[in-house]
């Protein structure tokens, strides 16, 4: 289960770029690291387990999502004609607890990944971006990087 961002609506710029392909490339991969880091930074804590739960919980989950480390998916595919970044984990439990379509028991308590995460993670990520345009544009301009 993973997040996919792709980026779009730059091709005006990078049309522009031809000539200057690694530096678009640099950073365009380098924006898009940085939103894959911004989605890992809003994946919330680790739930609490209910109090009448008898599951010994093993934390699985939280670390293949990035607690405390790298998470199972987090990669940039392509060129800046077409970048994507993926976060998320292999487990295949996981779509029933943190996916669109969560387990019953687990409603309420576990935060969704697609929805809820990707969400809190879009305001800065549109930051990120519209940051990257206009450095891209100066550039062109000849005012730098």
């Amino acid at each position: 289960m993973s997040v996919t961002i792709k980026v779009e609506g730059l091709d005006v710029i990078l049309k522009r770029f031809t000539k200057y392909q690694s530096v678009a490339n640099r950073e365009l991969r380098t924006t898009m690291k940085e939103s894959l880091n911004v989605i890992q930074e809003k994946v919330p804590p680790y739930p609490s387990r209910p109090p009448t739960s008898k599951y010994v919980r093993t934390g699985t989950l939280g670390r293949s999502l990035g607690s405390g480390g790298e998470p199972d998916i987090k990669r940039i595919i392509g060129s800046s004609t077409m970048l994507t970044g993926e976060f998320g984990t292999r487990l295949k439990y996981a779509p029933y607890v943190v996916g669109e379509n969560q387990a019953w028991m687990h409603k309420g308590r576990w935060w969704r990944l697609p929805v809820e995460v990707l969400n809190r993670a879009v305001p800065k990520i549109t930051e990120l971006w519209n940051a990257t345009a206009r450095n891209l544009a100066a550039y062109l301009n000849g005012k730098g990087m």
